[in-house]
């Protein structure tokens, strides 16, 4: 079964119009206790910009990207993601478990935080260093920074899944590592889509600054989460069923299957549904 990402969106849809009030609080409550790493995501965001007018291009973005990194890696994200964890599972989960969440969490989420952003500082500093080689190493510069951008997307990549996997499954920092760079590289376009669409979020929560304090970090959270699960029904074992007999077994049958059966018509009319 191969992954797509269109039901994992109409997922993430409903399961944050379900909890969007809940969604906004617990966004506030990250946004209140995650004031050191907002701070330095902004310090980052302006060395990057720094750097891109100066002309260094790829070692402004790469910066950049590390400044937005500092939004769904840090510690106190722990929490975020064990709530929206549920959510995406169809659960019922309460604001308030976003507290022993955190405490559960905060050691193994220190140690992981630290590693991708000194990973990926240091892949940007390497690719400045490698790009700028004079003369007759100018190219074989450039060919070492575009690895180091190429590892640095990579390391984008696993940082989607590392914290979904350490709450959902209550992994160790190795086992989350390494099982998110296997389903990484299992499915290679269905992350790098779902790359894309949590950064651009969490950029428009970024521009805007109140969608950032607000919503757009609890959405990463539910889409990234939501995201996971569906990639993880891949490896699941497939469980024979008896062939539904009637046309009522046939439609509870879909419905399972879908899991989540609302429309646009449901958002309109949702005394229909």
């Amino acid at each position: 079964m191969n992954p797509h990402l269109g039901p994992a969106f109409k997922k993430s849809f409903w399961n944050v119009y379900d909890h969007l009030g809940r969604c906004i609080l617990l966004n506030l409550l990250w946004s209140l206790f995650s004031l050191p790493w907002l701070g330095l995501t902004f310090l980052l965001l302006s060395i990057g910009w720094t750097q891109i007018a100066a002309g260094r291009f790829l070692l402004g973005c790469m910066v950049a990207a590390v400044s937005v990194q500092q939004l769904i890696i840090s510690p106190i994200s722990a929490g975020l993601w064990t709530v929206t964890a549920r959510w995406a599972h169809y659960q019922s989960a309460a604001v308030r478990e976003f507290f022993p969440a955190v405490k559960k969490f905060f050691g193994r989420g220190i140690v992981l935080w630290l590693l991708f952003t000194l990973v990926a500082l240091l892949l940007a500093v390497n690719a400045s260093f490698y790009r700028h080689l004079p003369g007759k190493f100018a190219i074989l510069g450039a060919f070492a920074a575009g690895l180091m951008g190429w590892a640095h997307l990579f390391l984008c990549l696993v940082q989607i899944y590392v914290f979904p996997l350490l709450v959902q499954q209550d992994l160790s920092i190795k086992k989350s590592l390494r099982r998110s760079a296997s389903v990484v590289l299992d499915n290679v376009w269905y992350t790098l889509l779902l790359w894309v669409l949590t950064t651009v979020v969490l950029l428009i929560g970024l521009i805007s600054m109140a969608g950032l304090l607000f919503i757009s970090v609890g959405l990463v959270g539910v889409i990234a989460n939501t995201g996971l699960r569906e990639i993880l029904k891949k490896y699941e074992p497939e469980k024979k069923a008896d062939k539904p007999r009637t046309w009522a077994e046939v439609r509870e049958a879909e419905k399972k299957a879908d899991e989540e059966s609302r429309g646009w018509r449901d958002l309109w009319r949702p005394w229909e549904s």
